[in-house]
């Protein structure tokens, strides 16, 4: 019965279908209404687009690693830095950021070519060579010492015997072997008065102190040989071949640098308390001092005993033009130089130190 009556239906709906495809009507529009809330609603998302493994990968979902920068090298031609990674690479100066084989291993490649050539020469480059080869190791200090002591002795170099003073503290009686230095070191030069300050800085009875103040007033010579470690590794470089670069070669003089700095001018606080007592005497030591001076801390000292025994204000200002003159012609040593342009005024004033002194002789 249903199906008879949905066959009546479509049969009574026929005529109405074959009207519409003949005469080609079309179908009612929609409300203007309608029309308009349908164009205020948002747009569908488009879809997708599939990866496609030749684009690149934006940045945002794959981080690049940092850039690198390039330096001179002098001597060598330009090599890149690696980039920082953290605080303490930041901070780190650029020699350390270099590759291993043109930076940290070039430089122990040059040591190890330079030991040899030092041990093989005289008493001041042998006792360098021992200095050059301190351990790191707390348990081999002592051994290390006893050999650095022997060898300053047996040298009988009054330099290489101020370096080795270094290694009393690492001895069972560091107040001893200072003495026995001192003692050496005024038999090796007697007529400095260098040597003589460091014996009466040593010398535990007043007797030897006695005989220490009549060689500082009799010394002829202030010798402090500024930078002298520095300088016998500098000149043993150049005999090295094929020659080191440049920026090695300044690289391990700003090493050796800091043992030469670390070199005290023993007895001075002495000698200013002997001149309150002998003021005769201490005018000619001072005045000795001022003219012959090799170092700024020697010339400071005259100054400061000038000061004692009321020298006039321009001879006071003279000595201090001097030093001051020194100190503002320094290089700048706190980066590690690469370049040419920082590497060459360095070699020059190492040079220069090492031939002249650090302050001029005639004043």
């Amino acid at each position: 019965m249903k199906r008879s009556t949905a066959l009546l239906t479509m049969l009574a709906c026929l005529p109405a279908l074959l009207w519409l495809a003949v005469t080609g009507d079309a179908l009612p529009e929609p409300p203007a209404e309608a029309s308009a809330a349908a164009a205020e609603l948002p747009a569908p998302p488009l879809p997708a687009a599939p990866a496609d493994a030749s684009q690149p990968v934006p940045a945002t979902l794959s981080p690049q690693p940092p850039a690198t920068s390039t330096t001179e090298l002098c001597g060598s031609g330009r090599f890149a830095l690696s980039a920082p990674q953290d605080d303490a690479d930041a901070n780190a100066d650029a020699f350390a950021r270099l590759p291993a084989p043109v930076g940290r291993l070039a430089l122990q490649e040059l040591q190890d070519r330079l030991l040899p050539l030092l041990a093989a020469g005289d008493a001041r480059q042998r006792a360098a060579a021992w200095l050059l080869r301190q351990p790191a190791d707390g348990a081999a200090q002592a051994a290390w010492a006893a050999g650095q002591l022997a060898e300053a002795h047996a040298g009988g170099d009054a330099q290489a015997l101020r370096w080795a003073a270094s290694a009393c503290a690492h001895t069972d009686d560091a107040s001893a072997c200072r003495l026995a230095l001192a003692r050496a070191r005024v038999n090796a030069e007697p007529d400095n008065g260098l040597h003589w300050l460091a014996l009466a800085q040593e010398a535990p009875q007043p007797r030897e102190q006695a005989q220490a103040w009549q060689g500082i007033v009799q010394a002829s010579a202030w010798r402090e040989y500024p930078a002298g470690l520095t300088a016998t590794t500098q000149a043993a470089l150049s005999h090295l071949r094929p020659a080191p670069a440049g920026y090695l070669r300044a690289r391990l003089a700003r090493d050796t640098l800091g043992p030469d700095a670390a070199q005290a001018l023993d007895g001075a606080d002495w000698l200013v308390s002997q001149c309150a007592h002998h003021r005769s005497d201490c005018a000619q030591v001072a005045d000795r001092i001022a003219a012959r001076a090799d170092s700024a801390a020697l010339l400071q000292l005259a100054a400061t005993l000038g000061r004692q025994l009321d020298w006039p204000q321009e001879r006071l200002d003279a000595v201090s033009a001097v030093t001051q003159a020194f100190h503002t012609t320094l290089p700048a040593w706190q980066d590690s130089p690469l370049a040419c342009g920082a590497v060459d005024p360095q070699l020059a004033h190492v040079d220069a130190v090492a031939q002249r002194g650090e302050v001029p002789r005639t004043r």
